[in-house]
């Protein structure tokens, strides 16, 4: 028997006993009544059965009926006034097994029951002390003055009070098992307000009864009503926010196992890495569970086990895929990359902050109880329970299944290797727990249908070696028959083409995009050369944007006309095509490579809209693909075609938010950032000069008004073309904003700015605009430009700096074409 469950019966049979030593001398005093006595107390207590139907719930947080208090509380509080004790604890018993007659819990409704003799016995006594400390009496029906009763009583009503919110704890503990404070809030207030009014009320009544007026008995009654029906009214709001609290919780729970599913989601996919099942993982939680249930963890630690069963083997996301899945022995430089994936697992739960210790079963399930293990070496009870019972458990269903590189072991035989490796790998006490139970936690695996382990048979193929769970060694190889390999084959398939499905979509950048599609192909489908095309919407022709394999530089910037050789009619129509002559697709392919190809296999890249590429595979080693290798290219180009269709898209916007649709030219945007570069290279340097020019033309607005704006944009595009002519090749030009143009021009001293300047003013306005048949538009621009480091050492006070110089410019232009030259004359002898 639990610690726990010999408490409470010390504390239920404490309290019967209490309550039967308060009982028995009232129901003994209640025969020395008088016929009158008797009268008065059969009215009370017809008072008390009928006020008792009124309740006021001391849980109204859980909605539980096991505890409620009763209007009956003035007529307690009055027979404890006339008659004393006895009267009171019979009344207080008929009140508390009425108002607990719904409660299903036998143990808990006598306790209640018991519990409120002994509080109403308890009170009575704290009454009649506090009366004789005033009065130098017990006041037990004696006239006593109304201010002077009060007090008594209240102290009467807080001991019941208190008392009686103990007992409604301890009873919500034999119901629920839980010791925990239960009560509400507004439950406290409500049964606080119900004691004391039902104190005011019954000194009302008694002095009624002394014959200080029947208006004490009728303002008492208002009180208890005034008082029920306020609760009441309250009750209402009362239950409407414990609905709202239940729908929070509801809600809560269902995020929380969102969260599990999304947390098993990740395991599945983290062991699909090494080509673990989906089996294995949903059995180590089932073992973990009902193993950590034996052994009595905290609810802590059994929630901890739920998730660390799933996330254990986390960090092999850092290990490399040939050495988890390696058909051998690993190697010593192998093994310690392996190990790191405790410390990295660890790590990684440790940022999700876990409110139970799931970083411990991550980081330590590889410690062992001789203290050989990784990451710390940690040695017997030093390691955390919970990661040793997942290595276990871990280690047990790992050695049941087949694995690419070994095959799995019977019942017998592993739980065999269990015991050998106890007191050495593993917790002795641990594994004979799960060894005495296993043919339970069997049956729990058999109920959920995860057929993947080894029938518990003699398995000839196997001798009693001792590997590592996730160790490969040479007793636990995989098998030489083709049957196997196929096996393994199929398995290297399905997890190729999970990976893809994972991993594809993970970058938005192309070029990591297809070099990630053509290294997972490799494994799936055999080629030699692997070419990965893309529909250019500018030339309408499918361009090679990655070559991999031999020969890969002769396809590099390869361009196929749509509905042309292989790649271009697979393209056309959007289907697969193999198995004819290569030599159709490879027109332009030096001959002495073309000579080298057997076979081809193209599959499109689809979307919406139709085939917007294809991954086509060249193979010098086969003339023929089967329909099994078309089928598998087609599902890695069906899961490819969106990744790179989002790659290609981010690609595209992202230029477009760099450049100027109408001149084609980088946008205010990449100006500035360019901008930023040269002045940090050139403070780097700090030796390099530097030019920035800001060019606005005159009065273009005229342009657009006689012509309209399809004519001013072409204007404007032309415009663009002619100034970009005048500058060197390293200097940047760039539209900043309506008819503005900017340029940075590095390694560009003052005299070299204004040649240039200059022959950008006579190139603009010599060049010949044609505006419309038969009429020509003249254009003139206005130059300012700014030098770093004189001007400013910013890009904002350069380009200030540059736009006024390009505004007084354009100022002094307006003057008169004399004043300008001079004026500019005057400005530079100044400089």
């Amino acid at each position: 028997m639990s610690h726990g469950k010999l408490i409470n019966i010390a504390l239920l049979g404490g309290v019967l006993t209490l309550a039967v030593a308060c009982l028995v001398p009232a129901l003994l005093n209640l025969i020395s009544y008088e016929a009158a006595d008797l009268f008065w107390f059969g009215g009370l207590l017809l008072l008390t059965l009928a006020a008792g139907k009124f309740t006021v719930s001391l849980f109204k947080s859980d909605g539980a009926d096991r505890d409620q208090k009763t209007l009956a509380e003035a007529v307690i509080f009055l027979a404890a006034m006339l008659y004393g004790a006895p009267a009171a604890v019979l009344l207080a018993a008929a009140d508390s097994a009425l108002a607990t007659r719904r409660v299903n819990d036998r143990r808990a409704r006598l306790f209640s029951i018991a519990a409120s003799i002994v509080a109403c016995a308890t009170a009575v006594l704290a009454y009649q002390l506090v009366s004789w400390l005033l009065t130098g009496e017990a006041a037990e029906g004696q006239a006593v003055p109304l201010g002077v009763l009060l007090v008594p009583l209240f102290a009467f009503a807080a001991v019941r009070y208190a008392l009686n919110a103990l007992a409604a704890n301890i009873s919500a503990a034999f119901a629920t098992g839980q010791w925990r404070f239960t009560q509400s809030r507004e439950s406290l207030v409500w049964t606080a307000m119900t004691q004391l009014a039902g104190a005011v009320s019954a000194a009302l009544f008694f002095a009624a009864l002394q014959g200080d007026g029947m208006s004490n008995f009728f303002v008492g009654v208002l009180i208890i009503a005034l008082v029920y029906l306020l609760y009441h009214f309250d009750e209402q709001r009362i239950e409407e926010v414990r609905r709202h609290q239940a729908d929070k919780l509801r809600h809560a729970e269902e995020i929380a196992e969102l969260h599990m599913n999304a947390i098993e989601s990740l395991a599945i996919a983290i062991d699909a890495k090494d080509q673990t099942t989906h089996g294995h993982v949903r059995r180590t939680q089932i073992y973990a569970m009902e193993l950590g249930k034996l052994l009595s963890v905290s609810e802590s630690e059994l929630t901890a086990l739920r998730a660390g069963a799933l996330l254990h083997d986390v960090g092999k996301l850092a290990v490399p895929e040939y050495i988890l899945n390696k058909p051998g022995k690993l190697t010593a430089a192998e093994f310690e990359k392996m190990k790191i994936h405790t410390i990295v697992g660890g790590d990684i739960i440790r940022r999700v902050n876990f409110p139970y210790p799931v970083e411990d079963i991550v980081r330590f399930h590889h410690e062992k109880w001789d203290g050989s293990g990784y990451p710390k070496g940690l040695k017997g009870a030093h390691i955390p329970l919970v990661a040793r019972i997942i290595a276990v458990v871990d280690f047990y269903d790992a050695t049941r299944c087949d694995r690419p590189y070994r095959v799995g072991m019977t019942r017998e035989e592993s739980l065999g290797l269990l015991h050998h490796m106890a007191g050495n790998s593993f917790d002795p006490r641990i594994v004979e727990m799960f060894t005495r139970h296993i043919e339970m936690f069997d049956q729990l695996i058999a109920e959920h249908d995860m057929r993947e382990q080894v029938a518990s048979e003699s398995n000839p193929g196997l001798n009693a070696a001792r590997p590592d769970a996730g160790l490969a060694t040479d007793v636990l190889g995989a098998g030489e028959g083709s049957g196997y390999r196929s096996i393994v084959e199929a398995q290297r398939e399905v997890f190729a083409l999970h990976e893809i499905a994972q991993t594809i979509g993970s970058s938005l950048n192309l070029r990591d995009t297809v070099t990630l599609v053509t290294s997972k192909l490799r494994s799936i489908v055999p080629f030699d050369t692997c070419v990965i095309y893309l529909v250019d919407e500018r030339s309408g022709k499918a361009c090679a944007v990655h070559a991999t394999g031999e020969h890969a530089a002769a396809f590099v910037n390869r361009r196929v006309t749509i509905g042309e050789g292989i790649t271009g009619w697979v393209i056309a129509n959007a289907r697969s095509m193999c198995n004819t002559p290569p030599e159709l697709d490879l027109v332009g392919v030096p001959e002495e490579i073309c000579a080298k190809i057997q076979g081809v296999l193209v599959s499109p890249l689809i979307r919406e809209d139709g085939a917007f590429g294809t991954i086509t595979l060249y193979s010098s080693s086969r003339a023929t693909y089967s329909t099994e290798q078309v089928r598998l290219l087609e599902s890695v180009s069906h899961h490819a075609a969106s990744a790179l269709n989002n790659a290609v898209t981010f690609e595209k916007t992202k230029e477009q938010a760099l450049v100027d649709q109408l001149t084609e030219l980088p946008n205010a945007r990449a100006f500035h950032h360019a901008l930023e570069q040269r002045i940090a290279e050139c403070q780097r340097l700090n030796c390099e000069p530097m030019t920035v020019l800001s060019m606005d033309l005159d009065d273009f607005k005229q342009i657009n008004n006689q012509h309209g704006h399809g004519i001013g944009d072409r204007v404007l595009a032309e415009v663009a073309t002619v100034i970009k002519k005048q500058f060197r090749q390293m200097d940047i030009l760039a539209r900043y904003a309506g008819d503005e143009f900017v340029a940075i021009m590095p390694m560009a001293s003052a005299d070299v700015s204004e040649m240039i300047a200059e022959r950008i003013r006579c190139a603009v306005e010599s060049h010949d605009y044609s505006a419309c048949t038969g009429r020509r538009a003249h254009v003139s621009v206005s130059i300012g430009m700014a030098c770093f480091p004189a001007d400013g050492e910013t890009a904002a006070d350069l380009l200030s700096s540059a736009v006024g110089n390009m505004r007084q410019d354009k100022h002094l232009r307006r003057l008169s074409p004399a004043l300008t030259a001079n004026v500019v004359t005057s400005i530079e002898a100044y400089r």
